[in-house]
C-alpha cells in the first residue's frame, strides 16, 4: 500500500498556551529557528541511531536522551508551544546539537521520512481522550501504526507509557490486530517498569500524584 494512501491522523492538543511573555515570544521567533526540523537538510546517513519523540511535552525524556547519547540524532514533534519553548531553553542550555523540532503535525514527519529510518518511536503519556467521542483522536490507531511500521527499522521499537487503563486497553488491541510488532514483556513487573530510568515526565509526575499507576509498553516492529 502506498504511504500516502493512508488516510492521515492528526495529534491532536492544544497549539498555543493561554499567555505567551515577550520573552517566550522571542526565543520561539529567535531561537526556535536554529532547531527547527527540516527533512530536506538533513543527511541520515551521518547517524546509525535516528529516533522520534511523539507529542515531548516540556522536553524531560527528549533532553535526558540527547544528552545521554550525543551520536545520536533525536526528532521531536510537539504542537504545544510552551513545551516547545521549554525544550528550545534547556537545548540552549546545555549546548546540544542533535535534536530536531517540529511544532505542528506529527504526521508530516512520518509520512516524509525514508522507509525504515528509525530505530525508535517514544509516545510517553499521550492524550487518552477519554469521552466515547474523542476516541477516534488517540493517536495510536491502525492508520497511524501502518505509518509507524513504514519508518521503523526492522526490530526497531515503539515504546508507549500511559496512565489511563481504557487507553492502554485500545494500545493492546491495535498492536495485536495490526500483528507487526511484538510486545516485549516476559511478566507483570516488566509490565510497570521503565525499559530505562529515564526522568519522570510532568505528565508522569501527575499521575502518580493522583494515585494512578503508569504502565510502560515496549513493542518490536517485525517484517512479515
Amino acid at each position: 500500500m502506498n504511504r500516502n494512501s493512508i488516510r492521515t491522523e492528526k495529534l491532536h492538543g492544544r497549539k498555543k498556551s493561554r499567555t505567551s511573555s515577550q520573552k517566550n515570544q522571542q526565543i520561539y521567533k529567535e531561537i526556535f529557528p536554529k532547531y527547527k526540523l527540516d527533512i530536506n537538510s538533513i543527511d541520515f546517513n551521518q547517524y546509525n541511531d535516528i529516533e522520534l519523540e511523539v507529542g515531548f511535552g516540556y522536553g524531560e525524556h527528549l533532553i535526558w536522551q540527547a544528552l545521554n547519547h550525543p551520536n545520536k540524532l533525536f526528532l521531536g514533534a510537539e504542537p504545544f508551544r510552551s513545551g516547545v519553548i521549554n525544550t528550545i531553553r534547556e537545548i540552549e542550555r546545555h549546548k546540544l546539537n542533535n535534536i530536531r523540532i517540529h511544532d505542528d503535525n506529527v504526521i508530516d514527519i512520518i509520512e516524509n521520512l525514508p522507509n525504515e529510518i528509525l530505530s525508535s518511536i517514544f509516545i510517553l503519556f499521550p492524550d487518552p481522550w477519554p469521552k466515547k467521542r474523542h476516541h477516534k483522536r488517540r493517536f495510536i490507531s491502525q492508520n497511524n501504526l501502518k505509518k509507524i511500521h513504514h519508518v521503523l527499522k526492522n526490530r526497531g521499537r515503539l515504546v508507549l507509557a500511559t496512565d489511563h487503563k481504557d487507553y492502554l486497553h485500545s494500545i493492546l488491541l491495535n498492536v495485536n490486530i495490526n500483528d507487526q510488532f511484538e510486545w516485549l514483556c516476559e511478566n507483570t513487573d516488566h509490565f510497570y517498569s521503565k525499559p530505562y530510568e529515564f526522568p519522570k515526565t510532568k505528565y508522569e509526575r501527575k499521575a502518580i500524584k493522583n494515585g494512578r499507576r503508569p504502565v510502560y509498553l515496549t513493542f518490536e516492529k517485525i517484517n512479515l
